[in-house]
C-alpha cells in the first residue's frame, strides 16, 4: 500500500491541489469574491504550466509539494476569516509581521530553492564555485517572479477594484522586502547543503581537538 503512494506521489498532489482549487472557487463566487476567483484563475494557469513543464523537468518531489502547499496558503489568506479579520491581514506579531508577510517569505524561499533545482547543472562552473555570486543571480530571478506577482495584484486593482485587500505603497514595499529576504534565506540553506561534507568535517575535526 505504502508503495503505491509512493508511485503515485505525484498524482496525489495534483488531486490535494485540484480539490482546494474546487472548495475556494466555490467559496469564493458564493461570497462574490471576484479577486480571489481572479486568483483561483490565475493559479489553474500556472498549475497547468507547472504539470506541463515538470514532464520536462522533473521538478523534485520536496518541490512540488511546497508549491501546492503555497497555493493552498494563498487561497486561504483571501478566504478564511479569523475573528472577522481576513487571515491575509491578520497579524502573528501585533503591527510587525502578518500572514502575508509569511506567505511572501515561504513563496520566494520555495521560488528560489525551485530555480536553483532547474538552473544548478546548467549555470558555468566558474559561476558555482564562486558562490556569493549564484546566490545573487537567483535571489534577484526569484525577485523578479515575485514582481510578476506583484503585477498580478495591480490588476485586481484595476480590474476587481481590490486596492483596499491589496494595500498601498507601504504594503507593496513590504511585499518586495519579505520577497528578498526568502529568497536569501533559501540561499543560505542551499549553501549549507552544498557545503555539508566540508562543514561536518570541520566540525569533527573541532570536537576532536575538544577532546
Amino acid at each position: 500500500m505504502l508503495d503505491y503512494f509512493v508511485k503515485q506521489k505525484n498524482y496525489l498532489i495534483l488531486i490535494f491541489t485540484v480539490a482546494y482549487l474546487a472548495v475556494f472557487t466555490v467559496n469564493a463566487f458564493i461570497a462574490s469574491n471576484f479577486e480571489f476567483l481572479y486568483y483561483t484563475v490565475l493559479m489553474t494557469v500556472l498549475i497547468y504550466l507547472v504539470v506541463v513543464m515538470n514532464k520536462r523537468l522533473h521538478l523534485a518531489f520536496f518541490i512540488l509539494v511546497n508549491l501546492s502547499l503555497l497555493g493552498f496558503l494563498h487561497l486561504l489568506g483571501g478566504n478564511f476569516y479569523f475573528y472577522e479579520t481576513r487571515l491575509y491581514d491578520f497579524f502573528f506579531v501585533p503591527g510587525v509581521i502578518r500572514y502575508d508577510n509569511i506567505v511572501h517569505t515561504y513563496g520566494t524561499f520555495i521560488a528560489t530553492l525551485a530555480l536553483y533545482s532547474l538552473l544548478a547543472d546548467f549555470i558555468d562552473g566558474r559561476i558555482r564555485q564562486r558562490y556569493f555570486i549564484f546566490a545573487l543571480i537567483l535571489v534577484l530571478m526569484a525577485i523578479g517572479i515575485g514582481t510578476l506577482n506583484e503585477l498580478g495584484e495591480f490588476l485586481a486593482v484595476l480590474f476587481f477594484g481590490a486596492a483596499e485587500e491589496v494595500g498601498g505603497y507601504f504594503n507593496n514595499a513590504l511585499d518586495l522586502f519579505f520577497n528578498t529576504l526568502g529568497s536569501i534565506l533559501a540561499t543560505i540553506v542551499i549553501y549549507i547543503y552544498r557545503e555539508r561534507p566540508r562543514l561536518i568535517q570541520e566540525i569533527n575535526e573541532k570536537i576532536r581537538k575538544n577532546n
